[in-house]
């Protein structure tokens, strides 16, 4: 079957198409859109036997809903924890985890197995834990590089606002490159010791990672930890809901 899916983000919203297994015609646009103009060209590429939709931002949904009765399509399925995720979950609350979050457990384990963990590099980074039993379990939820980034620049007097950027440089040799350094070198010893955590908690030696986000490759290339980076993970994990439940 072949499913549209849709990632509503805080900020950016990621539509595509999933067909056993494989995503294409991925597109982007502004999760709160001006006008449905900017969207039809999105959902209307291909004709599809259903959408499944994540969505982080409950305000917006109504308007999605209408735009994709008005392009013709069936009523979207929304990512909750009461559908088949292909994974079991065991968490106190699972009607408070996120449905972007729901679709990278889904999408990790039937790609990579159990025990996994997701890295989502996005304005937050988020850390999904599926164990080899128990199924989805909970995560860990750190600030974002944006974030990061916003912070220096909004309560310091004399940082600049920079973005991510690529330097072999150890030592700053200017505010913009120590900033640089900080972030990169900082988040991997971050993302170091919570991996590492992780493995020991769930009793592995050699955790199954995946990243998706946009400063994934940024902070895994070039580096010693081995993982999978795959950006169209959330959309994989919605087309692997999709055909559990449509």
């Amino acid at each position: 079957m072949t499913s549209l899916v849709i990632d509503i983000g805080n900020t950016s919203t990621s539509v595509g198409y999933s067909c056993n297994g494989r995503i294409s015609g991925v597109g982007r646009c502004d999760s709160r859109f001006k006008s449905p103009d900017e969207i039809f060209p999105l959902v209307s590429a291909q004709r599809v036997d259903g959408v499944v939709i994540a969505s982080v931002v409950p305000p917006v949904n109504v308007r999605w809903k209408r735009l994709i009765k008005t392009a013709g399509l069936s009523a979207p399925l929304f990512v909750g924890h009461e559908l088949k995720l292909g994974v079991p979950i065991d968490y106190p609350k699972p009607s408070r985890i996120g449905a972007d979050r729901l679709a990278n457990a889904a999408a990790a384990a039937k790609i990579l197995g159990t025990p996994s963990v997701v890295c989502d590099f996005g304005t937050a980074l988020t850390f999904d834990v599926i164990d080899g039993q128990r199924g989805y379990i909970g995560g860990i939820i750190c600030p974002g590089l944006p974030l990061m980034f916003d912070y220096l620049a909004e309560k310091t007097a004399l940082l600049p606002h920079v973005a991510p950027s690529r330097t072999k440089a150890v030592v700053g040799r200017n505010t913009k490159q120590a900033m640089q350094i900080g972030a990169r070198l900082g988040y991997r010893g971050m993302v170091r010791e919570i991996l590492q955590s992780l493995g020991k908690e769930l009793g592995t030696k050699k955790l199954p990672v995946c990243c998706t986000g946009g400063y994934a490759g940024w902070i895994f290339k070039d580096w010693d930890i081995e993982a999978t980076i795959d950006p169209n993970l959330t959309l994989k994990g919605l087309g692997i809901i999709g055909e559990l439940n449509l």
